[in-house]
């Protein structure tokens, strides 16, 4: 909604005219005029209690600017006080007489939205005789310089936007005389677009505003008031046009950032136009909505309640908005949020009626929002009612601290629902609601991740039981979760129980030690299903790697992938992985990552490479300390492997010497490598000409240049689906 001061009139002045009877009419007229959302929305008490000056202002902060100036007008007709209409009307001219006096050549337009101030130059170069400005001075929309030579500037910036959006509004009053007379300066509605383009609004931050306003206009009520006021039709190519320049479809190319999507529904909202509304998100498949205001809300319900092809929704609420449990607010403003809540609410309602009237939906992310016990109610009945679509839904650091339970079972029966995660403020009560998810007899879960939660051995042996339980769980994802010693043995149990479908667990930074890897090197040679597990980020150790690898040589062991990123191995541990790998292990993809294995671990690994019973295919051996000389039992090993068809070598210098003793294996058109990372200074003559004999000879051959440090995401994650 746009703020008094871009009111085409000052209401305040006007509505101090009405005397109480007067006020009292206006007031009863005004919701008569008012078909749903431009005031209904407003307490009647609150509209009631208010003077003329509080009316003024709850009318130009809460409700579209637009429908204000038509609907003031048309009150005040209704009421017989024609002398405050014609004043209204009288100040609306005012600001339009800019349009009659200056030439609005599309040079002109942009020109004047542009300059913050202008001269006798300026104006020679437009066509524009300083006397047609006079109009603007004596009412105050101009202002002349007393440090610029004469120079003008506009004294608020609206006075530039609003004849500029309504020019792009209006039609000739004469198209014929235009025809006639050539050198008349014509507009081109076509170029809507270009000045409202992303490229010129970059240019010049203003033309977000003239959007706005343009977008407030040619609705019902908006082309009746131009009309009214200026006696001009509006053009029927407008909302083409507008949509070409801000609907959010074609593969929402319109909001490619939050900030742009928030443009786009505030643009909406004010055009009050519900067909206009549904024609731009007509083809919206995927939004990302951050809510930082009730005026936000209540634009972005205004919208969404119109999507009806929405695939994907992304949410974020910040604080202040619902106030209800907000505890740190004082105890005697208890009445105050209620209030506020209630006010809020049905906006609310109509944002989440998004799974009412999208049936195709079926992803769902909350995150960073403080909702309130009301909001979840809502949220939840609307999740329940809605058609079973949902797959995949994240919920991530909500409060209150019961939204996790109440959501949760809103989405238990949800047959559909196939991957959850669930990540709160370290909060120790995320584990009962899921457990009641997966012990319902309708899920069907795949995959689960659960993060920050430091819950007690308890319920981590619930949820250990129920993973006994749930046959369609495969993917377990407990990164950043400190696992007790007991409930880490309760899930290796569970590991090894016939009746547990996982096949991919992630215990990344679990706090795991040495100790862990007995019960976890058990659980390898027992379980038929589990093929990928990630120890990421816990001191295992050798002597830990050493417990794991006996469980891995057992022919009984399924797994294939197996993280040991950042795990404190050195050359010993890879001495223990270099035998299991000469075994015929079903280990085909293996992590070392940030482990210092030097020279010697890695002349371990290339003994095993050589082995034709090696069935190792990826290896990732990113900041390993390897140095150049390594490379020669490097290259000598690759020559002689069969399987390996991916190599990272990122962040170990290796020098031009290394990568050229490389360069021996890497051009061979037998080595089954197909992508190898390495950290290159492409900068060196040399190396570059390394790599291009190495493309010539071997076109099949990626290589990669490690440039950046993956601290937030692991080379080999890709590989490790979830």
């Amino acid at each position: 909604m746009l703020p008094s001061a871009q009111l085409g009139f000052h209401l305040q002045p006007l509505l101090e005219q009405l005397h109480q009877d007067e006020l009292s009419k206006f007031k009863a007229l005004l919701r008569t005029l008012s078909l749903k959302d431009e005031f209904q929305h407003i307490s009647p008490t609150e509209v009631e209690e208010a003077d003329g000056k509080q009316l003024a202002e709850i009318l130009t902060n809460r409700c579209p600017s637009c429908w204000v100036e038509t609907v003031t007008i048309q009150v005040f007709d209704k009421m017989n006080r024609t002398d405050l209409s014609e004043r209204a009307k009288d100040e609306l001219r005012g600001k339009q007489k800019q349009v009659h006096t200056v030439s609005w050549e599309k040079g002109v337009m942009v020109s004047m939205v542009l300059e913050t101030s202008f001269g006798g130059q300026e104006l020679r170069r437009l066509g524009v005789g300083e006397a047609a400005l006079r109009p603007l001075l004596d009412r105050n929309g101009l202002q002349e310089s007393q440090d610029h030579g004469g120079c003008c500037s506009f004294v608020r910036l609206s006075v530039q936007q609003l004849p500029a959006a309504a020019f792009c509004a209006l039609e000739a009053e004469d198209e014929e005389e235009e025809e006639e007379d050539e050198s008349s300066p014509s507009w081109d509605i076509g170029d809507v677009q270009q000045l409202l383009s992303g490229e010129e609004r970059l240019k010049s931050p203003a033309l977000t505003q003239v959007g706005c306003f343009l977008f407030g206009l040619p609705g019902e009520k908006g082309a009746k008031a131009l009309e009214t006021v200026f006696g001009c039709q509006v053009s029927t190519e407008v909302k083409r046009e507008l949509l070409k320049c801000r609907s959010v479809s074609d593969g929402n190319k319109a909001c490619s950032s939050t900030a742009d999507t928030k443009e786009v529904l505030y643009c909406l909202y004010e055009s009050q136009d519900e067909q206009l509304v549904k024609e731009a998100v007509a083809q919206v498949k995927e939004i990302s909505i951050h809510l930082t205001s009730t005026s936000e809300m209540m634009q972005s319900s205004f919208c969404l309640k119109r999507c009806q092809n929405l695939e994907k929704v992304s949410l974020q609420v910040d604080k202040g908005i619902f106030l209800e449990n907000d505890t740190a607010l004082k105890p005697d403003t208890q009445v105050e949020r209620s209030l506020n809540d209630q006010h809020i609410l049905p906006f609310w309602v109509d944002l989440c009626s998004v799974f009412d009237s999208n049936r195709n939906l079926t992803f769902l992310d909350i995150s960073q929002s403080f909702l309130s016990t009301s909001s979840v109610r809502v949220l939840c009945e609307k999740i329940a009612s809605a058609a079973p679509s949902l797959q995949k839904v994240i919920l991530k650091n909500l409060s209150p601290a019961d939204a996790y339970r109440n959501i949760c079972l809103a989405l238990g029966g949800l047959e559909t629902l196939t991957h959850l995660t669930l990540q709160g403020n370290d909060q120790d009560d995320l584990l009962p609601p899921l457990c009641e998810v997966l012990r319902h007899p309708k899920c069907n879960l795949q995959y689960l991740r659960l993060a920050s939660c430091p819950a007690t051995t308890e319920r981590w042996a619930d949820l250990s039981s129920c993973l006994r339980i749930s046959q369609s769980l495969t993917c377990l994802n407990l990164t950043a979760n400190e696992l007790p010693g007991e409930a880490a043995k309760g899930l290796c149990r569970t590991l090894s129980h016939p009746k547990c479908f996982l096949q991919r667990l992630s215990l990344e930074n679990c706090h795991l030690t040495e100790a862990n890897c007995k019960e976890l090197s058990s659980a390898l040679i027992v379980s038929q299903r589990l093929t990928h597990l990630c120890l990421a980020k816990n001191a295992l150790g050798d002597r830990g790697v050493k417990l794991l690898c006996e469980g891995l040589s057992y022919p009984e062991c399924q797994l294939q992938t197996l993280v040991l990123w950042c795990c404190s191995i050195t050359s010993g541990g890879c001495f223990h992985l270099s035998k299991l790998l000469q075994q015929n292990s079903r280990l085909t993809h293996l992590d070392l990552g940030l482990n210092h294995i030097g020279i010697t671990g890695l002349k371990f690994l290339c003994e095993s490479l050589k082995k034709p019973l090696c069935n190792l295919r990826c290896l990732w051996l990113w900041g390993c300390a390897i140095s150049p000389f390594c490379c020669a039992d490097l290259s000598s090993a690759l020559q002689r492997n069969r399987n390996l068809i991916t190599l990272d070598l990122g962040q170990n210098f290796l020098g031009y010497s290394g990568i050229k003793m490389l360069c021996d294996a890497l051009k061979l058109q037998s080595c089954p490598l197909r992508t190898v990372r390495l950290k290159i200074d492409e900068s060196v003559f040399r190396i570059r000409k390394l790599l291009e004999e190495i493309k010539e000879s071997n076109p099949q051959l990626t290589i990669e240049s490690d440039h950046q440090g993956p601290k937030h995401s692991r080379p080999s994650s890709r590989d490790f689906i979830f």
